[in-house]
C-alpha cells in the first residue's frame, strides 16, 4: 500500500492594508507678546558704613613643642644573634608533631591537647 503524504492547507490572500489618512496641518503657535523694557538702573545712594566692632578677636597664637620624653619613642638595646635564634625555637617548637615511633601505644600520631 502506498499511502501519500497529506497536503499543506491552503493559505488565504490577505486582505490589502486601508490606506493611511492624511497627517493634520499643524497649528501656529498665538504671537509673542512684546515685553517691558528694562528699567533704567539708578545710582544707588551713599549708605552710611557698618559700624566697627569694640573688640576684635585676637588670632589664636602659634603652636608650641612641648618639653618633655612622654612621646619620644621608646629604644629598645639589641638583642644578640644568640637570643635572636632562641626567640625564632621557642616559636616554632610548638608547630611540631611528635611522632610515637614505639612503645607500648600503637596509635599512630601523639598529638599533645595542652
Amino acid at each position: 500500500m502506498c499511502v501519500s503524504a497529506p497536503k499543506a492547507p491552503s493559505i488565504p490572500e490577505p486582505e490589502p492594508l486601508p490606506a493611511p489618512r492624511p497627517m493634520p496641518t499643524p497649528k501656529q503657535a498665538p504671537p509673542v507678546r512684546p515685553m517691558a523694557p528694562a528699567p533704567v538702573p539708578t545710582l544707588p545712594t551713599k549708605a552710611p558704613p557698618p559700624p566697627k566692632q569694640a573688640d576684635p578677636i585676637a588670632p589664636a597664637p602659634p603652636p608650641t613643642l612641648v618639653q618633655g620624653t612622654e612621646d619620644a619613642p621608646v629604644v629598645k638595646k639589641r638583642k644578640s644573634k644568640r637570643a635572636v635564634n632562641q626567640q625564632k625555637s621557642k616559636g616554632t617548637s610548638v608547630l611540631k608533631i611528635p611522632l610515637s615511633t614505639g612503645g607500648t601505644k600503637p596509635s599512630g600520631l601523639n598529638i599533645p591537647t595542652s
